[in-house]
Protein backbone atom coordinates (compact mmCIF):
# COMPACT_ATOMS: atom_id res chain seq x y z
CA UNK A 1 0.00 0.00 0.00
CA UNK A 2 1.18 3.12 -0.85
CA UNK A 3 0.47 6.20 1.10
CA UNK A 4 0.93 9.94 -0.24
CA UNK A 5 0.39 13.43 2.19
CA UNK A 6 -0.60 15.98 0.43
CA UNK A 7 1.16 19.73 1.58
CA UNK A 8 -1.58 22.47 2.82
CA UNK A 9 1.04 25.04 0.75
CA UNK A 10 -1.05 27.24 -1.13
CA UNK A 11 1.58 28.70 -3.82
CA UNK A 12 2.02 32.36 -3.97
CA UNK A 13 4.45 34.98 -5.44
CA UNK A 14 6.90 36.81 -3.83
CA UNK A 15 5.10 39.97 -4.84
CA UNK A 16 1.98 38.43 -3.30
CA UNK A 17 3.39 37.75 0.65
CA UNK A 18 6.73 39.48 0.63
CA UNK A 19 8.38 36.03 0.69
CA UNK A 20 7.97 32.48 0.23
CA UNK A 21 5.92 30.78 2.47
CA UNK A 22 7.03 27.73 4.13
CA UNK A 23 6.13 25.04 6.80
CA UNK A 24 2.97 22.73 7.81
CA UNK A 25 0.23 23.03 10.46
CA UNK A 26 1.18 21.87 13.78
CA UNK A 27 -1.13 18.58 14.01
CA UNK A 28 0.49 17.79 10.18
CA UNK A 29 3.69 18.24 11.27
CA UNK A 30 3.22 16.13 14.42
CA UNK A 31 1.50 13.33 12.62
CA UNK A 32 4.16 10.49 12.30
CA UNK A 33 3.64 8.91 8.72
CA UNK A 34 3.13 5.35 8.13
CA UNK A 35 5.41 2.76 6.95
CA UNK A 36 5.94 3.17 3.39
CA UNK A 37 4.35 6.42 3.01
CA UNK A 38 5.18 8.50 0.17
CA UNK A 39 5.47 12.21 0.34
CA UNK A 40 4.28 14.29 -2.41
CA UNK A 41 6.93 16.87 -2.92
CA UNK A 42 6.16 20.79 -2.05
CA UNK A 43 7.86 23.46 -3.43
CA UNK A 44 10.38 23.96 -0.83
CA UNK A 45 11.32 20.69 -0.59
CA UNK A 46 13.31 17.53 -2.49
CA UNK A 47 11.28 14.30 -2.98
CA UNK A 48 12.31 10.87 -2.55
CA UNK A 49 9.72 9.89 -5.33
CA UNK A 50 10.77 9.83 -9.02
CA UNK A 51 9.03 11.82 -11.10
CA UNK A 52 7.72 15.27 -12.13
CA UNK A 53 4.38 16.18 -10.41
CA UNK A 54 2.48 18.71 -12.40
CA UNK A 55 0.84 21.97 -10.52
CA UNK A 56 -2.08 21.58 -9.37
CA UNK A 57 -3.18 24.77 -10.59
CA UNK A 58 -4.66 28.13 -8.15
CA UNK A 59 -8.11 27.91 -6.80
CA UNK A 60 -10.65 29.76 -7.71
CA UNK A 61 -11.79 32.08 -4.50
CA UNK A 62 -14.53 32.99 -2.60
CA UNK A 63 -15.97 36.42 -2.17
CA UNK A 64 -13.99 38.35 0.66
CA UNK A 65 -15.30 37.76 4.11
CA UNK A 66 -15.06 39.64 7.09
CA UNK A 67 -12.93 38.24 10.26
CA UNK A 68 -14.48 40.06 13.05
CA UNK A 69 -15.44 43.34 13.15
CA UNK A 70 -13.19 46.04 12.34
CA UNK A 71 -11.51 47.97 14.94
CA UNK A 72 -11.34 51.69 15.71
CA UNK A 73 -9.78 53.55 18.18
CA UNK A 74 -11.80 57.15 18.85
CA UNK A 75 -9.11 58.59 20.66
CA UNK A 76 -5.55 57.58 21.39
CA UNK A 77 -2.12 59.58 22.05
CA UNK A 78 -0.46 60.63 18.89
CA UNK A 79 2.40 58.57 18.66
CA UNK A 80 4.44 56.96 15.69
CA UNK A 81 3.06 53.20 15.22
CA UNK A 82 -0.30 54.01 16.13
CA UNK A 83 -3.11 52.11 14.48
CA UNK A 84 -6.72 54.47 14.34
CA UNK A 85 -8.61 51.95 12.61
CA UNK A 86 -7.99 48.13 11.00
CA UNK A 87 -10.05 45.61 9.56
CA UNK A 88 -9.38 42.09 8.43
CA UNK A 89 -10.84 39.75 5.63
CA UNK A 90 -10.70 36.17 4.84
CA UNK A 91 -9.95 34.56 1.21
CA UNK A 92 -11.03 31.06 1.30
CA UNK A 93 -11.28 28.65 -2.43
CA UNK A 94 -14.60 28.02 -3.42
CA UNK A 95 -15.16 24.37 -1.89
CA UNK A 96 -17.77 21.94 -3.19
CA UNK A 97 -19.26 18.29 -2.25
CA UNK A 98 -20.39 15.76 -4.72
CA UNK A 99 -24.08 15.02 -3.90
CA UNK A 100 -23.10 10.94 -4.68
CA UNK A 101 -20.23 8.73 -4.63
CA UNK A 102 -17.91 8.43 -7.00
CA UNK A 103 -16.17 5.24 -7.90
CA UNK A 104 -13.89 4.00 -10.83
CA UNK A 105 -13.54 0.31 -11.58
CA UNK A 106 -10.36 -2.12 -12.95
CA UNK A 107 -7.76 -0.89 -12.31
CA UNK A 108 -8.02 1.84 -10.07
CA UNK A 109 -10.96 0.39 -7.72
CA UNK A 110 -11.50 3.73 -6.02
CA UNK A 111 -13.68 5.28 -4.25
CA UNK A 112 -14.83 8.72 -3.27
CA UNK A 113 -17.84 8.65 -0.83
CA UNK A 114 -20.65 11.39 -0.98
CA UNK A 115 -19.36 14.70 -0.01
CA UNK A 116 -15.90 14.69 -0.95
CA UNK A 117 -14.30 17.83 -0.94
CA UNK A 118 -13.98 19.51 -4.26
CA UNK A 119 -12.21 22.41 -5.49
CA UNK A 120 -12.41 24.60 -8.55
CA UNK A 121 -9.06 25.18 -10.17
CA UNK A 122 -7.65 27.43 -12.73
CA UNK A 123 -5.31 25.51 -14.58
CA UNK A 124 -3.26 26.13 -17.85
CA UNK A 125 -6.39 28.72 -18.00
CA UNK A 126 -9.11 26.06 -17.94
CA UNK A 127 -11.28 25.83 -15.12
CA UNK A 128 -11.29 22.19 -13.51
CA UNK A 129 -13.26 20.83 -10.44
CA UNK A 130 -10.62 18.71 -8.36
CA UNK A 131 -10.96 16.39 -5.58
CA UNK A 132 -9.12 17.99 -2.15
CA UNK A 133 -6.93 15.72 -0.21
CA UNK A 134 -5.82 16.42 3.14
CA UNK A 135 -3.36 14.47 5.79
CA UNK A 136 -2.56 10.74 4.81
CA UNK A 137 -4.72 9.18 2.18
CA UNK A 138 -4.46 6.00 -0.32
CA UNK A 139 -3.86 7.15 -4.00
CA UNK A 140 -5.54 4.66 -6.75
CA UNK A 141 -2.93 2.71 -8.68
CA UNK A 142 -3.03 1.90 -12.49
CA UNK A 143 -2.40 -2.08 -13.58
CA UNK A 144 1.31 -0.90 -13.70
CA UNK A 145 1.28 0.34 -10.22
CA UNK A 146 1.55 4.02 -11.26
CA UNK A 147 0.05 5.90 -8.44
CA UNK A 148 -2.91 8.64 -9.37
CA UNK A 149 -3.75 11.07 -6.81
CA UNK A 150 -5.65 13.08 -8.62
CA UNK A 151 -9.36 13.20 -9.50
CA UNK A 152 -11.33 15.88 -11.37
CA UNK A 153 -14.61 15.44 -12.73
CA UNK A 154 -16.06 17.45 -15.65
CA UNK A 155 -19.80 17.51 -17.30
CA UNK A 156 -19.01 17.31 -20.91
CA UNK A 157 -22.22 17.08 -21.62
CA UNK A 158 -23.29 20.51 -20.53
CA UNK A 159 -26.57 18.86 -18.15
CA UNK A 160 -25.35 19.96 -14.84
CA UNK A 161 -24.20 16.80 -13.42
CA UNK A 162 -20.57 15.22 -13.71
CA UNK A 163 -19.86 12.21 -15.44
CA UNK A 164 -16.59 11.89 -16.46
CA UNK A 165 -13.76 11.62 -13.80
CA UNK A 166 -9.69 12.22 -14.77
CA UNK A 167 -7.82 10.44 -13.37
CA UNK A 168 -4.04 12.63 -13.50
CA UNK A 169 -0.81 10.86 -12.70
CA UNK A 170 1.59 11.31 -10.14
CA UNK A 171 4.86 11.35 -12.68
CA UNK A 172 2.98 12.64 -16.14
CA UNK A 173 6.47 12.21 -18.07
CA UNK A 174 5.64 7.84 -17.08
CA UNK A 175 1.83 7.79 -16.72
CA UNK A 176 -0.74 9.07 -18.85
CA UNK A 177 -3.65 11.05 -18.21
CA UNK A 178 -6.10 8.56 -17.50
CA UNK A 179 -10.52 9.13 -18.39
CA UNK A 180 -13.60 7.27 -17.16
CA UNK A 181 -17.02 7.59 -16.88
CA UNK A 182 -18.58 7.46 -13.60
CA UNK A 183 -22.09 7.15 -12.38
CA UNK A 184 -23.44 10.95 -12.81
CA UNK A 185 -22.94 12.96 -10.19
CA UNK A 186 -24.10 16.64 -9.19
CA UNK A 187 -22.03 19.04 -6.96
CA UNK A 188 -23.63 21.87 -4.10
CA UNK A 189 -21.61 23.98 -1.87
CA UNK A 190 -19.28 22.48 0.74
CA UNK A 191 -19.35 25.53 3.84
CA UNK A 192 -17.47 22.91 5.91
CA UNK A 193 -14.78 22.66 3.52
CA UNK A 194 -14.01 26.04 3.28
CA UNK A 195 -14.44 26.58 6.96
CA UNK A 196 -11.41 24.90 8.01
CA UNK A 197 -9.48 25.39 4.54
CA UNK A 198 -5.84 25.51 5.39
CA UNK A 199 -5.05 27.20 2.27
CA UNK A 200 -7.46 30.59 3.28
CA UNK A 201 -5.55 34.18 2.67
CA UNK A 202 -6.04 36.49 5.79
CA UNK A 203 -6.27 40.06 4.31
CA UNK A 204 -5.64 43.44 6.61
CA UNK A 205 -6.39 47.02 5.56
CA UNK A 206 -4.66 49.59 8.86
CA UNK A 207 -4.54 53.08 9.25
CA UNK A 208 -1.51 54.17 10.97
CA UNK A 209 0.38 56.92 12.38
CA UNK A 210 4.11 56.14 10.09
CA UNK A 211 5.69 59.13 11.60
CA UNK A 212 5.55 62.01 13.96
CA UNK A 213 8.19 65.08 14.79
CA UNK A 214 7.79 68.22 16.62
CA UNK A 215 5.68 69.78 13.48
CA UNK A 216 3.88 66.95 11.76
CA UNK A 217 2.47 63.71 11.91
CA UNK A 218 2.35 61.59 8.94
CA UNK A 219 -0.83 59.14 8.94
CA UNK A 220 -0.83 55.49 5.97
CA UNK A 221 -3.24 53.37 4.99
CA UNK A 222 -1.78 50.15 3.95
CA UNK A 223 -2.23 46.41 3.95
CA UNK A 224 -0.98 43.22 4.13
CA UNK A 225 -1.68 39.21 3.21
CA UNK A 226 -0.98 36.45 4.73
CA UNK A 227 -1.19 32.88 5.13
CA UNK A 228 -3.81 31.15 7.64
CA UNK A 229 -0.76 29.30 9.55
CA UNK A 230 0.23 33.07 10.46
CA UNK A 231 -1.02 34.60 13.98
CA UNK A 232 -1.34 38.04 12.37
CA UNK A 233 -0.66 39.64 8.83
CA UNK A 234 3.08 41.19 9.43
CA UNK A 235 4.15 42.24 5.72
CA UNK A 236 2.33 45.76 5.27
CA UNK A 237 2.07 47.77 1.86
CA UNK A 238 1.31 51.12 0.89
CA UNK A 239 0.91 53.85 -1.84
CA UNK A 240 2.36 57.00 -1.54
CA UNK A 241 -1.40 58.50 -2.65
CA UNK A 242 -2.08 56.85 0.77
CA UNK A 243 -0.35 58.85 3.26
CA UNK A 244 -0.90 62.08 4.38
CA UNK A 245 0.72 64.86 6.12
CA UNK A 246 -1.02 66.62 9.16
CA UNK A 247 0.67 69.70 10.95
CA UNK A 248 0.79 69.74 14.55
CA UNK A 249 -2.09 72.39 14.90
CA UNK A 250 -5.50 71.63 17.13
CA UNK A 251 -8.08 70.62 14.95
CA UNK A 252 -5.80 69.86 11.69
CA UNK A 253 -7.77 66.63 10.27
CA UNK A 254 -7.99 64.43 6.92
CA UNK A 255 -9.48 60.96 6.02
CA UNK A 256 -7.90 57.82 4.25
CA UNK A 257 -9.88 54.91 3.03
CA UNK A 258 -13.62 56.46 4.78
CA UNK A 259 -11.18 56.46 8.05
CA UNK A 260 -11.64 60.34 9.40
CA UNK A 261 -9.52 61.55 11.76
CA UNK A 262 -8.32 64.59 13.74
CA UNK A 263 -5.98 66.29 15.75
CA UNK A 264 -6.62 67.70 19.16
CA UNK A 265 -4.21 69.27 22.01
CA UNK A 266 -3.50 67.22 24.88
CA UNK A 267 -1.85 69.15 27.54
CA UNK A 268 1.81 69.36 26.36
CA UNK A 269 1.16 66.65 23.69
CA UNK A 270 -1.52 65.67 21.32
CA UNK A 271 -4.07 63.27 20.45
CA UNK A 272 -5.78 61.73 17.36
CA UNK A 273 -9.23 61.18 16.87
CA UNK A 274 -11.01 59.09 14.82
CA UNK A 275 -14.42 58.23 13.05
CA UNK A 276 -16.03 56.81 10.39
CA UNK A 277 -15.59 53.01 8.70
CA UNK A 278 -13.87 51.93 5.73
CA UNK A 279 -15.19 52.21 2.28
CA UNK A 280 -14.74 49.11 -0.14
CA UNK A 281 -11.63 48.09 -0.30
CA UNK A 282 -10.48 44.44 -1.47
CA UNK A 283 -11.86 42.53 -5.04
CA UNK A 284 -11.22 39.92 -6.66
CA UNK A 285 -10.94 39.93 -10.90
CA UNK A 286 -9.81 38.09 -13.51
CA UNK A 287 -11.53 34.66 -11.86
CA UNK A 288 -9.96 35.48 -8.72
CA UNK A 289 -6.50 35.45 -10.12
CA UNK A 290 -5.83 39.34 -9.48
CA UNK A 291 -6.60 40.69 -6.03
CA UNK A 292 -7.38 44.52 -5.15
CA UNK A 293 -6.53 45.43 -1.78
CA UNK A 294 -7.01 49.33 -1.35
CA UNK A 295 -5.42 50.40 -4.93
CA UNK A 296 -2.70 47.52 -4.83
CA UNK A 297 -2.80 44.69 -7.10
CA UNK A 298 -1.25 41.15 -6.28
CA UNK A 299 -1.47 38.79 -8.64
CA UNK A 300 -1.55 35.04 -8.07
CA UNK A 301 0.66 33.68 -10.35
CA UNK A 302 0.15 29.63 -10.87
CA UNK A 303 2.96 27.32 -10.31
CA UNK A 304 5.19 25.73 -13.72
CA UNK A 305 3.17 22.88 -15.48
CA UNK A 306 6.73 21.01 -14.84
Amino acid sequence: MRVLVRSALLPLCAALLGAAQSGKPAAEAAAAPPPGAVRRPVLESSTPVPGHPVSEGLPVLDAPQPIGVPVLTESQPLAADAVIASETMRLVALHFRTTGPISSGPPFNAVHPASTDFRRLIRDGTTRYCVVHRGFYRPAEDEHGAIYPGLCIEDRDRDGRYETAVLEPYDPEHAPVRTIAIAPVSLESNPSGAADDPQALRVKRRIRVTFVDAGEARITAEQGIATSREADVTSYYGRPEDSMTLPLRDGASGSLGGIEFRLQRDGAGWRIAATGRFTPWLELRENSMLIVAGGMEFRRRPEPTH
